[in-house]
């Protein structure tokens, strides 16, 4: 991650969520984090046990870059961390007009969880139209849902929002995929006892072979941003 400033800033204070979240069953093998610059740094847990680097970068910088290599394994966890009933209600930004969930919702045999889970996401995946720019990172279902485009974030709220709509328990996981380049996101929901990974904007379950690497989890986006800071200037 690389954050080029228009101008020197101080002070800079920053949160950053970029570890693998080992509560998800990564085990790492061998990693590298460099943060230029000199400021204090620390690592904690959050309040949904992601990995959280801090740190104050305290002189005047222009620039601010960040890299992270690692060799991870994943395991299956067939349990869960965190309460599931954290991840049943609607939350900031999977809250929605249920009329307005309904029509996405035209299921009429009865389908195991798993196989309304699995149809959410096609769901999700043919009424959406994959648009970068035309969302913002608050921006909730509700809107989403007026104008169906939007980026991997915008498809997992919509799929939690139905999940949690039928009763299934859902939450968003941040992440890194194998193609995509930069992070992406997807949906976690608790079926049969487990978390089971749903990507709606690939339209694929997510398996724990192939190369998705969970970072931080929560009930929305709002709970797991990945870069957070604040600094001194006029950038």
């Amino acid at each position: 991650m690389s954050i080029q400033f228009s101008q020197a800033v101080s002070q800079h204070q920053y949160a950053l969520r970029l570890l693998p979240r080992l509560a998800s069953g990564v085990r790492i093998h061998r990693q590298q984090l460099s943060i230029a610059g000199v400021h204090d740094q620390g690592e904690l847990r959050d309040g949904f046990a992601n990995q959280l680097i801090y740190g104050n970068y305290a002189s005047a910088h222009t620039h601010f870059e960040v890299s992270y290599q690692a060799v991870v394994s994943r395991e299956l966890v067939f349990s869960s961390d965190l309460p599931v009933d954290w991840f049943v209600l609607p939350s900031l930004l999977t809250k929605a007009d249920q009329n307005q969930l309904a029509l996405w919702l035209d299921v009429t045999a009865p389908l195991t969880k798993f196989e309304q889970a699995m149809h959410i996401m096609q769901e999700v995946f043919s009424r959406m139209t994959y648009l970068k720019g035309s969302t913002k990172v608050w921006h909730g279902v509700d809107r989403v849902l007026q104008q169906p485009t939007g980026v991997c974030q915008d498809y997992a709220h919509v799929m939690i929002a139905l999940l949690r709509f039928i009763g299934i328990p859902a939450r968003y996981v941040a992440g890194v995929a194998q193609g995509e380049g930069e992070s992406h996101a997807w949906v976690e929901a608790w079926i049969d006892g487990w978390w089971q990974g749903f990507d709606p904007t690939h339209n694929c379950m997510v398996s724990y072979q192939d190369a998705y690497i969970p970072i931080a989890v929560g009930r929305d986006a709002a709970d797991c941003p990945l870069n957070m800071g604040q600094f001194v200037g006029q950038a």
